[in-house]
């Protein structure tokens, strides 16, 4: 009769050598491929390391092996009713380890997610442009808000604001007094957005004035993406002498342009400073006189009406823009655009797929080895 012993150690020999085999073979095939360029790569490689479990896997199978063939050498030739609950077959053992390990491998190879190449996949997405027009008249320097606040300060507050409600528009930004430029072409990245706005001043722009026409204009420039949504925001105190802005309702309704308005001031109004950071350069005056600028509702009201637009009116230094970003939300999910996109293909299904042959032959094992043995 064989020695239990001696089987265990052939045992530990098979499974020592197929396991150098098995790691040599994968050693050769990481160092022959990059997988972290070219067209086969692994997108999870840190996942790896659960390879780990595996030695701790054959160290446990190994003291099973070694206890139970001890136990075959105590209890050989004592009877064959107490030898069938202690018979040592090594080949058994060594197919019902390796299959097991072997799961164990693949799994951990589909966490890892290998990808070669790419493919296009048609897709959708709800998209909306949204050009913010900053009225930067002189006007926008009366300090009449809650706290004694600028106008344009608190403009700049409720654009900070708006970013924070936003999600996935695309934005711009454009300034205006009697000339309009735009100062942020559409861009994703707010993060840019917010160091940007703070530097916003009247200075920036010499023609002075409230054209909002013009702004609307070159709102207008920015949509040229034919699919996505548009919207456009103006930000004012309302005082337009122009009235250019009727020329440009027509277009924008060709256009299917979302128009809102954000109104800031009060009725009140305040006096236009010379100089917003030189309190002592005194106020804007004319025939002598000094100039008060008001809020003016009633052509905020007016330009709404006339394009069915969205108003709303402030003097706090934060207005609140929930209801704005709200109907810009809403004018998003109206619009969906066909897009196509470059996505890695994924193979991890074939490493599955091996892991789940081997569990389904480590089940039926015993019926296949007991099935040759009868």
């Amino acid at each position: 009769m064989t020695n239990g012993k001696q089987t265990y150690q052939r045992l530990l020999q098979l499974v020592l050598a197929t396991e150098l085999l098995w790691w040599l073979s994968v050693l050769v095939v990481f160092l022959l491929r990059d997988f972290d360029a070219g067209s086969l790569r692994l997108l999870h490689k840190n996942y790896l390391w659960f390879w780990l479990v595996i030695p701790v896997f054959l160290t446990v199978s190994w003291y099973h092996w070694y206890w139970k063939s001890k136990l075959y050498d105590t209890y050989a030739g004592k009877g064959r009713t107490r030898m069938l609950w202690v018979t040592f077959e090594p080949v058994k053992a060594f197919l019902h380890y390796f299959l097991l390990r072997s799961v164990l491998f693949f799994v951990v190879l589909a966490m890892a997610q290998p990808v070669l190449g790419s493919k296009t996949v048609k897709g959708s997405k709800r998209v909306l442009d949204l050009v913010i027009c900053l009225d930067v008249s002189n006007s926008m320097n009366v300090q009449d808000m809650s706290g004694k606040n600028s106008r344009l300060k608190s403009a700049k507050n409720a654009i900070v604001q708006l970013l924070n409600q936003l999600k996935g528009e695309r934005i711009a930004v454009i300034i205006f007094a009697n000339d309009a430029f735009t100062q942020l072409p559409l861009t994703m990245d707010y993060g840019a957005a917010k160091l940007f706005i703070p530097d916003v001043e009247s200075s920036m722009i010499s023609d002075q004035g409230t054209n909002i026409g013009n702004a609307l204009l070159e709102a207008q420039e920015q949509f040229k993406d034919e699919e996505s949504g548009r919207a456009i925001l103006v930000i004012t105190d309302g005082e337009d002498h122009e009235q250019l802005w009727q020329e440009q309702l027509k277009e924008l309704e060709k256009k299917n342009v979302l128009l809102a308005y954000l109104g800031l001031g009060t009725k009140a109004g305040g006096l236009i400073p010379n100089d917003p950071y030189e309190p002592g350069m005194g106020f804007k005056r004319e025939n002598g006189k000094p100039v008060v600028s008001k809020l003016d509702v009633g052509g905020l009201k007016a330009m709404a009406s006339a394009s069915n637009s969205q108003l709303v009116v402030s003097s706090s230094a934060f207005p609140d823009v929930t209801s704005l970003a709200q109907s810009f939300s809403n004018a998003k999910n109206k619009t969906i655009k066909s897009m196509e996109f470059k996505v890695d293909k994924n193979y991890y299904h074939f490493p599955v797929f091996i892991a789940i042959a081997c569990f389904i032959a480590y089940l039926f094992l015993p019926f296949i080895v007991n099935r040759k043995h009868s």
